[in-house]
C-alpha cells in the first residue's frame, strides 16, 4: 500500500472541485515505470531496498490505467477513480474527480513551478511534492501532456527513505482499450472510503 501511497499523494495534491468546461485535447500515452526505495545512511549514500515494476497506460478519451506491483489505479473518462488489488480482484472507488491530466495541464499555477528539468527526454515543470500535506520532494510534470513523469520524496520526519517513482519509454499512442478498463472478474465496491 506503501507505494501507491506516493501516487494518490499526487493524486490528492491536484484534487479540485470539477467544474463546468470545455477539456481540452488528451495525448494518449504507453509507459513503463518503476519506483524504488532507498534506504539513506547517515553518510548520505544510498542502498536500494525494493524495486517495483508497472505500466501507465491513458486513451484520448481520458482514461487511464496505473499498476505498480499488485495495485492499480484505474480512472475512467468520467473522473471514477478506482483502486485495484491485482491479488484479491477487488476494485474500490476511491473518488470522483477531475482526471489527473486536466488539472496537472490546467490548474498549475505559475508561481508553484520551481524550475525546468529533463526527464526521461521530456522538458519538465519542478514543484515541490508533498506527502501528508507537508514539503517532501520534487515532482516533475511534462505540462503540454498533462503527464506526471517523476516524483522523488523522502518519508519526513526522519527523511531515512528516499521513493523514486518515474515513467520511462514514454510514447504518445493510444493502448489497447481493454488495458484502461477494470478487466472483467473483478468484484467492484462502489461505495467511495470515507
Amino acid at each position: 500500500m506503501k507505494e501507491l501511497g506516493v501516487g494518490m499523494a499526487v493524486l490528492v495534491f491536484f484534487v479540485c472541485n470539477s467544474t463546468a468546461r470545455a477539456q481540452s485535447p488528451t495525448e494518449p500515452i504507453v509507459a513503463k515505470q518503476r519506483s524504488r526505495s532507498y534506504q539513506i545512511q547517515p553518510d548520505g549514500s544510498q542502498i536500494l531496498k525494493s524495486e517495483q515494476l508497472g505500466m501507465f497506460y491513458r486513451c484520448s478519451s481520458g482514461a487511464s490505467m496505473n499498476t505498480m506491483g499488485w495495485l492499480a489505479t484505474s480512472s475512467d473518462d468520467e473522473g471514477n477513480t478506482y483502486e485495484l488489488n491485482l491479488n484479491t480482484k477487488l476494485a474500490r472507488l476511491v473518488a470522483h474527480q477531475e482526471p489527473l491530466h486536466e488539472l496537472i495541464k490546467t490548474k498549475i499555477l505559475p508561481e508553484s513551478i520551481k524550475g525546468y528539468a529533463r526527464v526521461n527526454g521530456l522538458d519538465c515543470a519542478v514543484q515541490t511534492a508533498l506527502l501528508n500535506g507537508k514539503p517532501a520532494g520534487k515532482s516533475y510534470l511534462y505540462l503540454p501532456y498533462g503527464l506526471w513523469v517523476k516524483t522523488e520524496h523522502t518519508n519526513p520526519p526522519a527523511n531515512s527513505i528516499l521513493t523514486v517513482r518515474e515513467l520511462d519509454d514514454i510514447e504518445v499512442r493510444e493502448p489497447d482499450p481493454s488495458l484502461v478498463r477494470i478487466p472483467e472478474g473483478y468484484v467492484i465496491d462502489n461505495e467511495p472510503e470515507q
